[in-house]
């Protein structure tokens, strides 16, 4: 963990006066930062990848949502790749968000937020800096927009001129959206919204803007997330959400405590408004009980938030070959409990948050799957779900009998 240290070049000067010199976790080790200015200076002069109008929409969208009018999916790959940001790859992605949509609203009876892992969703958190490989130690696979998956030195070396590379893809996809009719254009409710997690701070902070009604919002992206790695309620991942007028998610897992919630809460979501601010779940099948005195204190104390299950996170584990996986049955199982754990705590899930494909994967188990190493286990970091078994996933969440409009 360092301290992360902001330039001043390329960076809301209200916002780098605000996180300046705090904690940063999960961030690169960049071989020569002098390189990043160059690159800070870019991404500012870009023009934003989303408006904040369209940002002041989805947190009308979701401060109904948790009135009970909407349900959400928020779905799409574990990390995108920067390759796969092109017109086609869009339409699939929404396609399959569709069909999604279609099953919950079925299950629910209600309108669907429909949200992808889309856009920027180029880096991922790592529980190790390094990775063994044959032949010694190499740093581990940050994403594309940090360095590349190949087992090589070269590769696996933090490159800056990748942060550059992964705006363009996400102007590409953003552009593609536009183009099926499901971006700016169309009405909220028939948009496809994008969101990632915020991690790389040297790609998020230079995409700060300022808006006409005097505040700051990020422009990379609709609806940003803080993981469950960088949730730390004083250090730097958190305070910068805290200065946006995004709505904004975090995981929580069954290591947070009563009071870290209550934290995150109080920073995120000081003037409990409803719609800006998610917690999304992500225990495990086993561990789902814990999340109940979170529900609890977290209600006690006023805070409107959203809740959403993530059930991949906490289910992973790994073949005896050493393959990571998922199986179905512990993500269908961890999705009834959540549901039914928030309705026994006068809470309602309003949905669900998968890692899925609309390609013929086989990377986690069941619905007639086995994965294996080949060429139908794609993912660079974790398993995703084929779109029969996001189908299958989907179809568990239902609302508690009454709670449906």
């Amino acid at each position: 963990m360092s301290r992360y240290p902001f330039p001043g070049a390329g960076h809301d000067p209200l916002i780098t006066s605000m996180v300046a010199g705090l904690p940063a976790r999960q961030q690169p080790r960049w071989p020569d930062r002098s390189l990043l200015a160059p690159v800070h200076d870019r991404l500012a002069r870009e023009s934003p990848l989303v408006s904040y109008a369209s940002v002041r929409e989805l947190r009308g969208l979701l401060a109904r949502a948790a009135e009970g009018e909407f349900c959400l999916i928020q779905a799409g790959d574990c990390v995108e790749l920067t390759t796969e940001c092109e017109p086609r790859d869009v339409e699939r992605k929404v396609e399959m968000l569709d069909v999604l949509g279609d099953v919950m609203r079925t299950g629910s009876g209600l309108p669907v937020v429909r949200v992808g892992r889309m856009a920027g969703q180029f880096a991922k958190p790592r529980s190790d800096d390094w990775e063994t490989v044959p032949g010694g130690r190499l740093p581990v696979f940050r994403g594309p927009v940090v360095n590349a998956p190949d087992a090589c030195g070269e590769a696996r070396t933090p490159d800056p001129f990748r942060v550059v590379a992964g705006l363009e893809a996400a102007r590409c996809a953003v552009t593609a959206l536009d183009r099926l009719g499901r971006g700016e254009s169309a009405a909220p409710e028939d948009r496809v919204w994008t969101s990632h997690e915020a991690l790389l701070l040297d790609y998020e902070l230079p995409q700060v803007r300022r808006h006409a009604d005097g505040g700051s919002y990020l422009a990379s992206t609709h609806w940003p997330w803080i993981g469950e790695r960088t949730r730390q309620a004083d250090f730097a991942h958190v305070r910068l959400m805290a200065e946006l007028d995004n709505p904004v998610a975090c995981k929580i897992g069954p290591e947070a405590t009563v009071d870290e919630v209550l934290d995150l809460c109080a920073v995120l979501d000081p003037h409990r408004t409803p719609g800006r601010l998610t917690l999304i779940a992500r225990f495990g099948a086993g561990r789902i009980a814990g999340l109940a005195p979170l529900v609890r204190a977290v209600r006690q104390a006023g805070h409107p938030v959203l809740w959403m299950c993530d059930p991949m996170h906490g289910n992973t584990v790994k073949t005896p070959d050493g393959l990571k996986t998922r199986r179905l049955d512990a993500i269908m199982s961890e999705i009834r409990q959540c549901v039914d754990l928030l309705a026994e705590n006068s809470e309602r899930c309003a949905g669900l948050h998968l890692e899925a494909s609309p390609d013929d994967i086989s990377e986690c188990e069941g619905a007639g799957c086995v994965p294996v190493r080949g060429p139908g286990y794609r993912s660079l970091c974790d398993p995703r779900l084929s779109l029969v078994q996001a189908v299958a996933a989907a179809a568990h969440w239902r609302l508690p009998v009454g709670a449906a409009a």
